[in-house]
């Protein structure tokens, strides 16, 4: 008699519950981007598109811009392969880009405007890229436009102003304020428009879909070193809008979602940008967000959807426009992912959602660049306390012994991996890191290692628990897990925001020492709220790892995607010890 040989979670894929029969079946279409999103949009070209400063462009002028665009990059030498840089922020002219490229089977690689020239250049360089696109608001620009390096590597630059799609009114104010156009235009520094007329009247064909084939590429963070390329695929950004058209929520062509965060950032090209044009939706760009202001674009807009980090959510819960008992019955999908949440940030974010009228709970995600963003997400309110959801559809997510491809059992405690269509080709000439991510396990498959540990539970949920690289090692060896402790902190009800950060054991030789750091919501006497805090820990913690001290600070830093900046509060706490000790000697 065959042994019963048992299913691993990867291959029982409880989570395919949570689908409809119709989902199970659905297939990734062998199609480029731009083919995808005129496909889907074919029936919907009256339709609002893009929402910039109430500017309101349909999706059949929105495809015409991108068909003209695409005329215009072929007349300045742009071909199949080529890579086209951009140092922007998100604004209508960078949508048409990344559509207009991939129709001729190129690809746009897209910097955060505060890159120096010299990483403007190198990049580049590491591309072979000959055409660099600038949005004149990026505070390089100037820099841009004189760099020695950057001249030797572009052909050609095309200036974009972040007013050329505002409102004429919106438009015509600002020119009254006349801003000084400093900008050397001339044969090799082109205007927006005079690079669009290159492509007026003019048709090009489009470029047949292959499969792994480039499509875009953003930067990770480079938290953990020097930024790297990220290169997506055509079926990575589709597989992204597929996973939510099937994911069982209501989509309408009236609804809206409100893009915040910049195409720079893979969340942002990826499933800020083109998921929501492919599922036919009024996507409202705000090319320059304010958290502090997160309350008066939710009050403007009345978005659906919308994708932030924890920190706006908290900043929303605490505006002035929320005081007034302002209802947010019109959100369908809150998404939240980017960052970890504490078991006492979740119950409070939620229970105001929850007052306000919402529809669901927040729709916690998790995903990283190298999968072309979201991997998992809680949708239509199968919401479990603490997890970031269950794979999406395309997606195929497994809990892996660390180091190794041993996939453990169901609730067993691990490395998150992640396979499927939406993986990277890799890091742009980048192997050895690549190597460092990507594994091909003794099957055959993919999987991207994602370096966090956490579980799965036999319905499919996902719990994070921790960072390998963010983990604490104490000088004993013993592991600490900041998540568990911030989860801890986060119940309090005066604890705004907290993060627990490893810094030098300065009583021992090797080996670090965990630190809590604490933002507060309140004037309470701060020694009693340090050792309710303490009293917290002391029931709920091992002993030997709760932080010897607790640092009260005025604000929490960030990082220019809204996550908490871990790096920033440990260096900065190490440098202010340094200097007590050498005054000391």
């Amino acid at each position: 008699m065959t042994e019963n040989i048992r299913m691993k979670p990867s291959e029982q894929k409880p989570w395919l519950q949570f689908f409809s029969e119709e989902a199970k079946q659905v297939e990734l279409p062998k199609e480029s981007i731009y083919q995808h999103l005129v496909k889907v949009n074919q029936n919907n070209l009256d339709s609002i598109a893009i929402n910039y400063f109430q500017n309101q462009i349909p999706y059949g002028k929105l495809i015409e811009d991108i068909d003209q665009c695409a005329a215009a990059f072929a007349a300045l030498g742009v071909k199949k392969g080529d890579i086209v840089t951009f140092s922007s922020i998100t604004v209508p002219e960078l949508v048409v880009s990344l559509y207009a490229l991939n129709k001729l089977g190129a690809a746009a690689m897209v910097l955060d405007p505060r890159n120096t020239a010299g990483t403007v250049a190198n990049f580049m360089k590491n591309a072979n890229s000959r055409l660099l696109l600038i949005l004149d608001a990026a505070p390089n620009i100037k820099s841009l436009l004189l760099s020695k390096e950057v001249h030797a590597q572009a052909e050609f630059m095309v200036v974009y102003s972040i007013r050329n799609s505002m409102p004429g009114g919106l438009m015509k104010f600002l020119a009254g304020l006349k801003f000084p156009d400093r900008t050397p235009y001339d044969d090799h520094v082109l205007r927006w428009s005079t690079f669009m007329d290159l492509g007026k009247g003019v048709d090009v064909p489009t470029v047949d879909y292959c499969e792994f084939e480039l499509a875009g590429i953003a930067l990770t963070g480079g938290t953990t070193g020097a930024p790297k390329g990220v290169m997506f695929t055509n079926d990575g950004f589709n597989a992204v809008a597929l996973d939510f058209e099937y994911c069982g929520v209501e989509y309408d062509h009236t609804h809206r979602f409100m893009n915040i965060i910049p195409a720079f950032a893979s969340y942002g090209m990826v499933a800020s940008l083109h998921m929501p044009l492919s599922l036919g939706l009024e996507m409202i760009i705000i090319p320059k967000f304010d958290s502090d202001s997160v309350g008066k674009y939710i009050k403007q807009y009345r978005p659906q959807h919308t994708l932030m980090v924890p920190a706006h959510y908290e900043k929303l819960m605490n505006s002035k426009e929320m005081k007034d008992g302002f209802m947010l019955d019109f959100f369908v999908t809150a998404g939240s992912g980017g960052d970890t949440m504490n078991a006492g940030l979740e119950a409070k974010l939620n229970g105001f959602l929850k007052e306000r009228g919402a529809m669901f709970p927040l729709s916690q995600g998790y995903g990283m660049s190298e999968v072309s963003s979201a991997a998992c997400c809680s949708c239509n309110g199968n919401f479990r306390s603490l997890s970031v959801g269950y794979p999406l559809l395309m997606n195929t997510m497994g809990i892996f012994k660390p180091g190794t491809t041993e996939e453990l059992g169901y609730n067993e405690e691990g490395e998150i991996c992640i396979s499927g269509p939406g993986l990277m080709l890799g890091y742009l000439n980048n192997p050895a890191e690549t190597d460092n991510v990507i594994f091909t396990h003794p099957d055959g498959t993919r999987w991207v290692h994602s370096g966090d540990i956490g579980t799965m539970d036999e319905d499919g949920f996902i719990y994070i628990k921790g960072r390998i690289k963010r983990m604490i090692v104490m000088h004993n060896g013993h592991k600490v897990f900041p998540a568990h402790i911030e989860s801890v902190l986060g119940k309090h009800k005066d604890v705004l925001s907290c993060a627990v950060v490893g810094v030098k054991d300065r009583a021992h030789a090797q080996g670090q020492k965990s630190l809590a750091f604490v933002q507060l919501k309140t004037d309470r006497v701060k020694d009693e709220i340090l050792a309710e805090l303490k009293e917290l820990m002391n029931g709920e913690i091992e002993a030997s790892v709760i932080p010897d001290t607790i640092e009260i600070i005025p604000d929490m830093p960030h990082t220019g995607m809204g996550k908490i900046d871990y790096r920033k509060l440990a260096k900065d706490y190490d440098a202010k010890l340094d200097e007590v000790a050498a005054a000391a000697q």
